[in-house]
């Protein structure tokens, strides 16, 4: 696999609206030496607030000399004409305890959730007990702990009702988009991680992604409240995928790649923005007939209390 220490040329753009939307500025010099240690926050009371959107198209298409079932038939007409799914969640997460190993505790409170989904450019309506379940979300929290470099270790729910709600709306569990390197990074340094992600054909993104992520640190710059690091995601996915749980009812090979950016603020020691883009394939051949399925999904996570 290349890796390049630069970001993506088509990612560019939007890391510059990103780093608009949070009140930076381009006129600063980067940083390009030394090492830094990128740790989450451990100022007891810090809350910060997140809104993470997903803009989902897929398509589908069948081919070959079979004549694939009529349920198949009849879903694969539907989905030819296009499929979009949009959601965003918006949710706040304050650091309440910080242990003697360094253990961070955050108490996660959902706002908002937001869904819209077409299919051939006609909406659809959200699935029965939508508006029910996401009452149910915002009226409860979550008590996340962390080591200090993001990586979840337990989740507790403050009602158990919503512990399915939350892996099924929330789009991201834990309090970290990806997490931070265990040692000291200087530009050009690189590590691994795991993330999950939506991928479902329900709304939500019932069925995740979970991928190995290569990061690499390709900038420091001067922010505002001190230096913050551009960080490149890169990843990929493949397996046979048990497709059943997204709605088609037959196994399918799915294969799936990510690009995108995550920046932290190294001072304060938060995300404060990230963009992620999904790339996905997926091929069923049986009986003559197969079924081919595409998609894109662009994601922007944003720090919305941003000076």
């Amino acid at each position: 696999m290349q890796r390049s220490l630069i970001a993506k040329p088509l990612l560019w753009p939007a890391l510059f609206g990103v780093l608009l939307n949070a009140g930076w500025w381009f006129g600063s010099a980067a940083l390009q030496t030394g090492k830094h240690l990128l740790r989450v926050s451990d100022r007891v009371g810090q809350a910060n607030r997140y809104r993470i959107a997903f803009d989902m198209r897929m398509r589908a298409e069948y081919s070959g000399p079979g004549e694939p079932d009529a349920r198949t038939r009849q879903l694969m007409e539907t989905l030819a004409s296009g499929m979009g799914l949009q959601t965003a969640v918006e949710y706040e997460l304050k650091l309440m305890e910080v242990a003697g190993d360094g253990t961070r505790t955050f108490e996660v409170r959902w706002y908002a959730f937001e869904f819209s989904g077409d299919i051939g450019g006609r909406p659809v309506a959200p699935p029965p007990g939508h508006q029910e379940s996401v009452r149910d979300l915002l009226s409860e929290t979550a008590r996340v702990r962390t080591t200090p470099t993001g990586r979840t270790l337990d989740v507790a729910y403050s009602h158990p009702r919503i512990a399915r709600l939350a892996q099924r709306l929330a789009q991201m569990e834990g309090v970290a988009p990806t997490y931070l390197p265990e040692e000291p990074v200087e530009i050009g340094d690189r590590w691994s991680s795991v993330a999950q992600f939506p991928v479902g054909l329900g709304t939500g993104g019932e069925v995740r992604l979970t991928l190995e992520l290569e990061h690499t640190l390709v900038e420091l710059r001067e922010g505002p409240d001190g230096p913050f690091a551009v960080i490149e995601l890169s990843g990929s996915y493949s397996r046979l995928q048990g497709m059943e749980d997204v709605g088609l009812g037959v196994p399918m090979h799915l294969q799936a790649s990510l690009t995108g950016f995550n920046l932290f603020d190294i001072n304060q020691g938060r995300f404060t923005g990230g963009h992620y883009e999904i790339d996905m394939f997926a091929l069923h051949a049986a009986d003559g007939v197969e079924i081919q399925l595409t998609g894109h999904a662009d994601g922007n996570l944003e720090l919305l209390n941003a000076p």
